[in-house]
């Protein structure tokens, strides 16, 4: 039984240590992100691949920023809560084309450090399973159009590649 409980301990120890390490990104990382958001100290960290990802909270916006291995700033998902939060172009464009019955799941605001912002806006069609994520340009223009149905609706650099 004392080897039972210690074991257990053991084990448990090491999945606190491992979580703990996977909270936090590389030093030159945190660095980086340090001088975007000097203001910010609530953040979790996340790794998806070769990205690493903080999750914090600013102006009352979820926000994620991605950067890459090298520390290099790949996107910023900002998260909004209405259209009145989008260039107007693109709140135009979407009121004129979209009918009901649907219902806004939510709304993102993609920055990149060389390319123009992308605004995601997720729709779920009433009384169906259908999900689309409709990619709009500042200008309002329809850039593409996602059928996520089925969960794959993960927001990741390669979509704007």
């Amino acid at each position: 039984m004392k080897k039972f409980k210690f074991n257990l301990l053991a084990g448990l120890l090491l999945l606190i240590s491992a979580s703990v390490c996977a909270q936090n990104a590389p030093e030159k990382v945190q660095e980086a992100f340090k001088k975007m958001y000097p203001k910010v100290t609530t953040v979790e960290w996340e790794h998806k691949g070769d990205y690493h990802i903080v999750g914090f909270v600013s102006d009352s916006h979820d926000m994620n920023v991605w950067f890459g291995n090298n520390a290099r700033w790949i996107m910023t998902e900002t998260n909004v809560e209405s259209l009145e939060e989008v260039p107007a172009p693109i709140a135009k464009a979407f009121m004129q084309t979209e009918t009901p019955p649907i219902q806004i799941r939510y709304i993102k605001i993609i920055t990149f450090p060389k390319m123009p912002t992308v605004v995601i806006i997720d729709i779920e069609e009433y009384n169906s399973n259908r999900e689309i994520q409709l990619f709009y340009a500042p200008d309002g223009k329809l850039l593409q159009s996602l059928d996520v149905s089925g969960g794959d609706g993960e927001i990741y650099p390669e979509l704007f590649g």
